[in-house]
């Protein structure tokens, strides 16, 4: 595991996220996630979390709290921060395994993503980059193909607006509203 860096050496900042508690977390790369919670500085820099499997840096790009308060960070891994379990121990955080791949194959390479959110129903939605959007309902997963005349669109983020519509933002295609068939 990477040592955390110290606050003056130069990264990338590719996410930002308020928790329910008020904290920041900041998602870099090539160095992890970071949690301020106004006084001081925690980081989580395991390696699934810093680089792409044989792809080099992959920056956390993602950060959102699920309703059981388990962090995601774009990675094949959940991460409990005020849990029971994390808070009795010494440690800042504890490492679970989540869903696995996105299409239910044991080794799948879509285990990792650009971009997550929480819908107003609590199901996790995620985007990658060449094959669409996957919804987590905490029991199934549903995939959801984003095509212009059957040809698959690059996907780089998903957005919750304040009415609860989703948006995907795409590479050179401009912005999809899901309209809760499709999107």
């Amino acid at each position: 595991m990477p040592k955390p860096p110290n606050l003056s050496t130069s990264f990338g900042i590719y996410s930002i996220y308020k928790d329910k508690k008020g904290n920041l977390w900041f998602g870099t790369n090539p160095v992890g996630v970071c949690r301020y919670d106004g006084k001081s500085f925690k980081w989580i820099t395991e390696e699934d979390m810093t680089e792409f499997r044989n792809e080099g840096a992959n920056g956390v790009r993602s950060i959102t709290e699920d309703k059981n308060g388990d962090f995601w960070f774009n990675t094949e891994y959940r991460y409990g921060v005020y849990d029971s379990t994390t808070l009795k121990s010494n440690k800042f955080y504890t490492r679970h395994q989540s869903i696995g791949g996105l299409d239910g194959k044991k080794n799948s390479d879509l285990d990792e993503y650009l971009s997550i959110v929480k819908d107003n129903n609590n199901n996790l939605w995620f985007v990658t980059y060449l094959d669409g959007v996957w919804k987590y309902d905490g029991t199934k997963i549903t995939h959801y193909a984003v095509k212009n005349k059957s040809r698959q669109i690059a996907l780089f983020c998903i957005y919750k607006d304040n009415k609860g519509d989703l948006w995907l933002g795409t590479h050179g295609n401009g912005a999809y509203k899901f309209n809760g068939i499709t999107f």
